[in-house]
């Protein structure tokens, strides 16, 4: 199979979903093949290959029912391979490939890694991953990775239902716990009811919340953040954690906490003009 050889700022966003993938399997957020990460590197690609024909191409039946957004034709992403573990993209060019989606938009080209294998599939989750990437792009936001996963207090907290069905009661569970939640996902967390993993309403939901929010929780069971690369889209579902973790935390201690006021909270977007 033909391949390309990648250029050292391409290399260096791979390099950052290895760092967020070793994270995210060391935190217990990743088990099997759970989880997903994918990064737009259109921009820092360079001269795209003149002639695809020699790289392997799958229509887009091979990743879904679903079309990709028809401004997505022509860009270029790292993406984890579908049944991918994600501790193993400790070698990204095994478990993810470089993809090209193509001219109509309706599948793409292996340009690297996928274990050498001109059938490797990404993510059936692709799809969505790039419509999020894509409204984003067209909402003038930097932000060019996708990360999900599965971390575990978020989890939980979205199975209480006093707080799963209400984005705001949601984020000021977690906020109140901490200033640095309140100031590092200052646009909050919104819960996607829970539907069909993989399904087209989730997709459509997820890109939704991310366009007002940090964070989007998945409803008993995951979580999405989106960044200018792997490392910031962690930060946002990490710090976010943090803040349920603490909120549980005086839960399963006997007694509800009495949190940052929101007067504090306030303060702190005053003074950070969060």
């Amino acid at each position: 199979m033909q391949t390309i050889e990648l250029n050292d700022a391409v290399k260096t966003e791979i390099a950052k979903v290895s760092e967020v993938a070793e994270y995210l399997w060391q935190r217990e957020w990743a088990e099997r093949n759970g989880g997903n990460i994918s990064v737009d590197v259109t921009d820092i690609f360079g001269e795209q290959p003149s002639d695809l024909s020699a790289f392997p191409h799958q229509n887009l039946s091979m990743v879904g029912d679903d079309a990709f957004p028809a401004d997505a034709a022509g860009h270029i992403f790292y993406v984890k391979g579908t049944g991918e573990r994600i501790r193993e993209l400790r070698d990204p060019e095994l478990a993810g490939c470089v993809l090209r989606i193509d001219d109509e938009a309706k599948g793409y080209h292996l340009l690297w890694g996928g274990r050498n294998n001109p059938n490797f599939a990404p993510t059936s989750e692709f799809i969505s991953h790039v419509e999020i990437i894509m409204s984003k792009i067209k909402a003038g936001a930097p932000d060019r990775c996708v990360v999900h996963t599965h971390p575990l207090e978020l989890i939980a907290l979205s199975h209480h239902r006093d707080y799963a069905h209400d984005d705001d009661v949601y984020t000021h569970a977690c906020w109140q716990m901490l200033p640095e939640v309140r100031a590092f996902v200052p646009r909050g967390i919104g819960v996607v009811p829970y539907c069909m993993p993989g399904s087209k309403t989730m997709a459509d939901g997820t890109r939704d919340k991310l366009l007002v929010n940090d964070v989007a929780v998945w409803e008993k069971h995951g979580a999405v953040a989106t960044g200018v690369d792997a490392l910031t889209a962690f930060d946002f579902v990490d710090v976010a954690n943090k803040g349920a973790k603490l909120f549980l935390m005086c839960l399963a201690s006997g007694y509800i906490p009495e949190g940052v006021s929101k007067q504090a909270m306030q303060e702190l977007k005053e003074t950070f003009n969060l």
